[in-house]
């Protein structure tokens, strides 16, 4: 499957892109939408993300801020690392770090999304000059396998499942393929995982395009360290201005997440989605985009446009 730059409908053209080097040599794309005098925002994305779910809020926030959305090892245009091992949390801190050098951005307003809420909250720790902002959507703080709905089955499966694509990996990739931009899938997952109704069926549709094109093994192998890398124990260090955003019917990271980081990080702001679910950023874009705006606006960090 052809890889894209943006998983989305009709994506909104960048004013620039292109490809940094990351320390071991791997090429990550990046795009870069807003004026280049207007503040720095640095947008960090789910895994097997490209784009999708900053979709609405590019589009709201590009006249008034320097947006710059990067993937990646192995998402959208960025390339796989030579080395699998190099597929860390701490591989996508330090490629958050080469982004940013390559910009000129000495700190940013960050916002994350699901995986990238415990990257940032880990890269926040680290470095807290290179933040002016945190925008926490839809995240776990860490060991996100320890509570996908609600549970730790799918931890246990984990082995099983990185086994069973290593023993037969073109097999499972074909039906991978196959099945997963479907709209059988799509379905199914509107009446489990996503609100349907509020939900432009074209425009996550390319998501799922995307999806089925990802390296499965590259997957699961950053996905395992996901699962061991937990951020929780520097978010009561953390004195950035942060906005917390969860999803009340989220199944992936359930909204006890959310809360728990509001209550541990001194000063945070909460925005409670009411049936808002994972992909709550383009369910209730509006929402979202004025909270956000609102927030900005307070701590001084938004653009005039």
């Amino acid at each position: 499957m052809q890889r894209k730059g943006f998983a989305a409908k009709s994506p909104p053209e960048p004013d620039s892109s292109g490809f940094v080097d990351a320390h071991d040599g791997t090429r990550l794309y990046w795009e870069a939408f807003g004026p280049k005098d207007a503040p720095p925002m640095v947008l960090t994305d789910g895994i097997v993300c490209n784009g999708t779910f900053y979709w609405y809020l590019i589009r709201y926030f590009r006249d008034r801020m320097r947006i710059v959305r990067w993937a990646y090892r192995g998402h959208g245009l960025s390339e796989a690392p030579a080395d699998y091992r190099n597929l860390t949390m701490d591989d996508c801190i330090q490629d958050l770090w080469s982004v940013m050098d390559h910009h000129g951005f000495d700190s940013a307003v960050h916002i994350g999304y699901s995986l990238g809420v415990q990257i940032l909250l880990d890269a926040a720790h680290r470095r807290p000059q290179r933040f002016k902002a945190l925008i926490l959507v839809a995240g776990a703080p860490g060991r996100p396998l320890d509570t996908f709905h609600g549970n730790t089955f799918l931890r246990s499966a984990l082995p099983v499942l990185y086994s069973l694509v290593l023993g037969n990996k073109e097999g499972v990739t074909k039906m991978w393929q196959t099945l997963v931009p479907t709209n059988l899938i799509y379905f199914l997952a509107t009446l489990t995982e996503l609100d349907g109704r509020l939900i432009d069926r074209e425009l996550l549709m390319p998501y799922l395009e995307h999806l089925a094109g990802v390296d499965l093994e590259l997957f699961l192998t950053m996905l395992a360290s996901a699962a061991e890398h937990d951020a929780r124990p520097y978010m009561s260090t953390l004195k950035k201005p942060t906005l917390v955003v969860g999803g009340t019917n989220d199944t992936f990271t359930p909204f006890f997440l959310s809360e728990e980081m509001y209550e541990a990080i001194e000063g945070a702001e909460l925005l409670r989605v009411e049936g808002g679910t994972h992909t709550l950023p383009i369910e209730q874009p509006d929402l979202l985009n004025l909270k956000v705006e609102d927030f900005l606006t307070k701590k001084g960090l938004l653009g005039d446009g």
